[in-house]
């Protein structure tokens, strides 16, 4: 190698070198890209479901089904609170917090020091509200019962009542009543228990999954595959259902099995309808509004037959069963 071309190898590596350097220094100092953080809290964006059994995209949490047992909108709601088209009371100053209180004194008063001890008074400011058309909305007083939907109810003062407007102070025709009633009751019972006509237990978290109607159609579905509700709080001669025997239901009246989130074990099928009772109050609807013998014998099916002796009477007990108190009264004072 000549003299010459390691002078251009060397001159080569110097220039490399200086090279390398300044683009070292240029690319170190360009200003770096701004940068967006953002923090994303849980469930903060509707997340799909995790199994099968829940909905696709879980927007709200759950909650019992509109219409069914555990549904307490109509129930739990205080009596006393204010209506929207009423008088609307707010506190005085003395509860009301400081930054209120200008907006809640009136503008033609003025707070005037007392040196007298304070006393805690509750004083109340009605304001009405201003160019707000009102509705006269009549007084709703409460539902009257008649006397059988109070024996069906089991309240044993109805029964007293009807005995004592029918059969008066005769010891013995106040047994015979007695087991007619009776009789009368327990088969209305056995009758809402075969048509699954059922008050469902609030607060148990498989009923609450359904409407009311949904809740019925299910036990009748149960009974046609042989397990039946035994009308107290269990199931007739101990047959329960297994898991797929409530799949199986659940398909049979419409309603997708994946779609229920609070499936009950093995042990708690066992006490399902633990707290729940016949309805026999609501199959009166279906011999209304005469209520003639006919009309229950309808109803009663098979077991009218084992009342004989009350359908002869029937015209002059029906008063007593259906009327208004005022007439139950005026057969105990005749």
């Amino acid at each position: 190698m000549t003299g010459s071309e390691l002078a251009f190898l060397a001159l080569g590596l110097l220039l490399g070198a200086a090279t390398g350097a300044a683009l070292i220094v240029v690319l170190g100092n360009r200003p770096r890209q701004r940068e967006v953080r953002l923090t994303v809290a849980r469930d903060a964006v509707p997340r799909r479901s995790g199994t099968l059994s829940q909905d696709a995209f879980v927007t709200s949490a759950s909650e019992p089904a509109r219409g069914g047992p555990g549904d307490r909108r109509w129930f739990d709601r205080d009596n006393d609170a204010p209506s929207s088209d009423g008088p609307k009371w707010f506190p005085t100053a003395q509860s009301a917090p400081a930054s209120t209180e200008a907006q809640i004194r009136p503008p033609d008063r003025t707070i005037v020091p007392s040196a007298s001890p304070a006393v805690a008074v509750a004083v109340g400011i009605a304001v009405e509200p201003e160019a707000e058309p009102r509705v006269a909305v009549p007084h709703r007083g409460p539902k009257h019962e008649s006397a059988l939907e109070r024996m069906l109810r089991g309240e044993h003062r109805a029964m007293v009542e009807v005995v004592d407007a029918v059969a008066g102070a005769d010891s013995r025709q106040r047994r015979d009543w007695e087991l007619l009633l009776g009789g009368l009751v327990e088969a209305m019972a056995d009758m809402a228990t075969r048509e699954s006509v059922i008050d469902f237990p609030m607060g148990t978290a498989f009923w609450d999954s359904f409407t009311i109607e949904q809740c019925r159609r299910l036990t009748a579905a149960l009974a046609s595959m042989g397990y039946r509700y035994d009308g107290k709080a269990g199931w007739v001669d101990s047959r329960v259902p297994a898991y797929r025997d409530l799949t199986q239901a659940l398909a049979d009246i419409g309603v997708e099995p994946r779609r229920v989130r609070a499936w009950p074990n093995q042990a708690e099928i066992a006490v399902l309808f633990d707290g729940a009772r016949p309805a026999p109050e609501e199959l009166l609807a279906a011999a209304g509004p005469d209520y003639r013998a006919e009309d229950m014998q309808a109803i009663l099916g098979e077991r009218a037959a084992d009342l004989a002796n009350l359908w002869i009477a029937w015209d002059g007990v029906r008063p007593a069963l259906f009327d208004d108190p005022a007439t139950v009264d005026a057969l105990i004072r005749a």
